[in-house]
C-alpha cells in the first residue's frame, strides 16, 4: 500500500518527520518498508497484513496516525446530493455473491482532464490519470477503500444492470484490452444481453467510459470476497479493486464511497443525477458485537500500567464505541471496518500497538522446573531416524499434496486419496496417499544430474479415508557402499533394502521375529516384491519399482528398490527388554543340510518347520547357499538347491553326538513330510 505523506496530511497533520512516522506506523503494526521522495512529496510502502482491509485507503492510515500520535482528524468532506425517486433498473440475481449495489445515474457529464492536485495525488502512488470521471472512482478507491466503477449509460443494452454469475461460453473483452472466458463460477455485471464486467475486478471494453461519453452509471457495491478472491484466481486477473474486495471492505462505506464520488463528479464533471438506487439484500448493516473489557486484564497481559482513561482515548481514536462499565471496566463496540476484532484480548491487543510495542516494559518470563515426560512415540521415531542416517542413508522432505495425474504415473491411482477442497494448484489438488511418488521424483532429479548411487529415506505422513498415517518411505538404487571384502561394487538388490529395514526396526524394537512374504502389487515387479510381517501383521511392503512405472518417471536404465513402513505399527509396540546371556563355555556341533525344495516353498516355511520342533539345543539357523538348474548336481528346473547350516550347543554341558544325530535326523524328517524335501 502506497501512501503519500502531502495527502494525507488533507486528513491529519502528524507533525513529525517523516522517519518518526515511519517508525511509529511500524511499532503500530503497520510496518513501513520503505520511503521514497516522488514530486516533492514523500512516500511510505506500507505492509498491510491480510486482516486489516482497514488500512487500505488514505482515511484509514489517517486513523491509524491520529490515535497514534493523539492528533485529530479531517474526514473528506462529501456535499449533500439530492437524488431522485426515479430509480435505474438493478437486478441483484446472485444475492450471495452480492449483498448491496448502489447505481446512480449522472447525465450531461463533461468527461475531460482531472485537476491538478488529484491528478498528482494519483500519479505519487503509482495510478496513471485518465480522465476526470475515471480518476475520481480511483481517487475516492484510494481515499476510502470503496471500489468504484462507472458506466458508459448510453452503451448499456437496455438500459440496466443485473448481477449474476456468468453463463457458461460467455466471454468479456476487459479494459485491458484481452478477451477472457467466463464460467459459472464467475460474477459478473451485466446488461439486458451480455456481461459488461467481471464483478469486483475489472470492467469490460463495451461499456468503457471515453471522451465521447456523456452520460455514465456509477456503481458501488459489496461482492462476496471468497468469490473475487476465485475469480481472480481463476482468471490469473487482479486490480486495486479486486486487491480490497478480497480482504474485505466495509459494508458501511459502500453509501459513503458511493456519496462521495458523486458529489465529486458533479463538481469536476458537471452533469445531473436523474436516476438512482439503492438495492440492499440484508437490509441495515448489522452492528459488532460489544465486548467487555477490564482494565486490569489489559495491564495485566502488557505489563504496564496504563489509565482507564488513556484505554478510552486511543479506542475512540481507532472509531471503538466505548462506554465505562463498573469499577475499572470497558464496553467496547468495534466499528464496521474492524469485523477482526471479536475478543477481549482483540481490544486488548488495538491498546497494545496504538500505545506501542516499543515503550511497553519488557521483562523475562517466568520459568518454571517441571517434569517434562518422555513421549515414547517421538523417541521412537528418532531412534529409526538415526538408524537409517547410521546405515548412510540421506532423509528428503517431500511435499505433502500432489496431483492425481502422478498417482496414475505411479500406478497408485486405485488407492482411495483425499482431495484437497480448495488447492491452490492443479499440483496441489490431492493429499498423498503413499511415499512412493515423491520419492521417485527426487530420484529422477538426482539421476538426472549424476548422482546415481542413492539410498534415500522420509519418515512422514500419508492420507488416506481413515485419516493420517505416520510412515517410512525408503528407496535405493544403483551401487551398494563400497565392503573390502568384496572383490568389486556391487548393485542394490532385495537383500540390501530388507537389511537396512530389518537392522533399523531391530534397532528400535530389539530382535522380534520379522517375516517378507511374496505380494502382488501393480507398481512392484512381481516376484521381487513381498509384504512385511512383525509379531504376524503386516506393517509395509518392500520390493523392486516396476519399470513402466521408472520410465513414466524418466528413470531409464536403473533398479530402483522401495519399501513402505506404516510407523504406527512400530511406535504401537514396545521394545523389547535387552538382557545378558552368558556365552556358553562348551563346544558347539555344526551339521550342514543340503537339500533340494520346490520353488514355491521359501526359506522361511523352513525356518519356521524348524523352529516347531522346539529342539533345546539347537542355538543358530544359518543360511549358506540358493542355487539353481544346476545340470550336474540333477536339480530340476521347478526346484531350487538351499545349503543351511545348523549349529547345536548346551550352555550346561558338552553335547554328545548321538544325542546330536537324534536330534538332527528329527529335523530332516519333519522337512521331508512336510515340504516334501531331497535330502542330498
Amino acid at each position: 500500500m502506497k501512501v503519500s505523506l502531502n495527502w494525507l496530511k488533507d486528513y491529519v497533520t502528524p507533525g513529525i518527520g517523516a522517519e518518526e512516522l515511519a517508525h511509529r506506523l511500524t511499532m503500530a503494526g503497520l510496518e513501513v518498508e520503505t520511503i521514497h521522495s516522488a514530486d516533492g512529496d514523500k512516500v511510505f510502502e506500507i505492509e498491510v497484513t491480510p486482516n486489516r482491509a482497514d488500512c487500505l485507503s488514505m482515511v484509514g492510515i489517517s486513523r491509524e496516525v491520529a490515535a497514534i500520535l493523539n492528533k485529530t482528524r479531517k474526514p473528506p468532506r462529501i456535499k449533500d446530493t439530492s437524488y431522485p425517486k426515479i430509480k435505474c433498473e438493478i437486478a441483484i440475481e446472485d444475492k450471495s455473491g452480492c449483498s448491496r449495489y448502489i447505481g446512480t445515474v449522472i447525465e450531461g457529464v463533461t468527461v475531460g482532464q482531472a485537476p491538478d492536485w488529484m491528478r498528482k495525488n494519483l500519479s505519487v502512488v503509482g495510478i496513471r490519470p485518465i480522465s476526470n470521471i475515471v480518476d475520481i472512482t480511483n481517487f475516492c478507491l484510494m481515499e476510502s477503500g470503496q471500489p468504484l466503477h462507472a458506466f458508459d449509460y448510453d452503451k448499456l443494452i437496455g438500459g440496466k444492470i443485473a448481477v449474476r454469475r456468468a453463463r457458461k461460453g460467455e466471454k468479456i473483452v476487459t479494459i485491458d484490452g484481452l478477451e477472457r472466458e467466463l464460467d459459472e463460477t464467475i460474477l459478473v455485471i451485466a446488461d439486458s444481453k451480455r456481461p459488461v464486467a467481471i464483478a469486483g475486478i475489472m470492467g469490460g471494453k463495451d461499456a468503457e467510459v471515453n471522451e465521447k461519453t456523456k452520460n455514465i452509471l456509477l456503481e458501488s457495491a459489496y461482492f462476496d470476497p471468497i468469490l473475487i478472491r476465485r475469480a481472480a484466481r481463476k482468471l490469473g486477473l487482479a486490480s486495486d479493486s479486486s486487491y480490497r474486495f478480497e480482504r474485505g471492505v466495509d459494508r458501511g462505506g459502500v453509501k459513503t464511497g458511493s456519496d462521495r464520488a458523486a458529489s465529486l463528479i458533479l463538481e469536476i464533471a458537471k452533469g445531473k443525477v436523474t436516476r438512482y438506487a439503492d438495492v440492499n439484500i440484508t437490509g441495515k448493516t448489522k452492528t459488532t458485537n460489544s465486548i467487555s473489557v477490564s482494565v486490569q486484564k489489559v495491564n495485566q497481559y502488557l505489563g504496564a500500567d496504563i489509565l482507564s482513561g488513556r484505554c478510552q482515548t486511543i479506542l475512540k481514536k481507532l472509531d471503538f464505541k466505548v462506554a465505562a462499565r463498573g469499577k475499572g471496566g470497558l464496553l467496547v463496540q468495534p466499528p464496521s471496518t474492524r469485523p477482526d476484532v471479536k475478543l477481549d484480548v482483540d481490544v486488548i491487543e488495538e491498546i497494545a500497538r496504538i500505545e506501542g510495542y516499543d515503550r511497553l516494559p519488557t521483562s523475562f518470563p517466568t520459568i518454571k522446573i517441571s517434569d517434562i515426560p518422555l513421549d515414547e512415540k517421538r523417541f521412537l521415531r528418532e531412534k529409526i531416524r538415526k538408524a537409517l542416517i547410521a546405515q548412510g542413508f540421506d532423509e528428503v522432505i517431500t511435499y505433502s499434496m500432489t496431483n492425481r495425474e502422478v498417482l496414475v504415473k505411479a500406478k497408485q491411482n486405485d488407492i482411495k486419496s483425499v482431495k484437497v477442497i480448495n488447492p491452490l494448484t492443479q499440483e496441489q489438488e490431492v493429499m498423498r496417499p503413499s511415499l512412493l511418488p515423491g520419492l521417485l521424483n527426487t530420484v529422477s532429479f538426482n539421476i538426472n544430474r549424476a548422482q546415481k548411487d542413492l539410498k534415500i529415506f522420509e519418515a512422514s505422513k500419508i492420507y488416506r479415508d481413515e485419516g493420517e498415517i505416520e510412515a517410512l518411505g525408503i528407496m535405493m538404487t544403483g551401487m551398494a557402499s563400497e565392503d573390502w571384502r568384496q572383490a568389486k561394487k556391487q548393485h542394490v538388490d532385495f537383500y540390501d533394502i530388507k537389511g537396512a529395514i530389518v537392522k533399523a526396526i531391530r534397532y528400535v524394537l530389539g530382535c522380534r521375529p520379522m517375516v517378507f512374504v511374496p505380494l502382488q502389487e501393480n507398481f512392484l515387479e512381481p516376484g521381487l516384491s513381498a509384504a512385511v510381517e512383525l509379531d504376524g501383521s503386516v506393517i509395509g511392503l518392500i520390493g523392486k519399482v516396476e519399470e513402466g512405472v521408472l520410465n513414466s518417471f524418466d528413470i531409464k536404465n536403473a533398479d530402483v528398490w522401495f519399501a513402505q513402513i506404516e510407523l504406527k505399527n512400530i511406535i504401537s509396540r514396545k521394545p523389547l527388554k535387552r538382557a545378558y546371556q552368558t556365552i556358553s563355555p562348551y563346544p558347539a556341533i555344526v551339521r550342514d543340510v543340503s537339500l533340494t525344495i520346490d520353488k514355491r516353498y521359501f526359506y522361511q516355511q523352513l525356518v519356521e518347520i524348524i523352529k516347531e520342533k522346539g529342539l533345546k539345543n539347537l542355538v543358530e539357523i544359518h543360511f549358506k547357499e540358493d542355487y539353481t538348474n544346476m545340470v550336474r548336481d540333477k536339480i530340476a528346473s521347478h526346484h531350487r538347491g538351499i545349503l543351511l547350516s545348523l549349529v547345536y550347543q548346551s550352555a550346561e554341558r558338552t553335547l554328545q553326538e548321538a544325542e546330536v544325530n537324534n536330534d538332527h535326523q528329527k529335523l530332516l524328517k519333519a522337512l521331508v513330510e512336510r515340504l516334501q524335501v531331497v535330502i542330498r
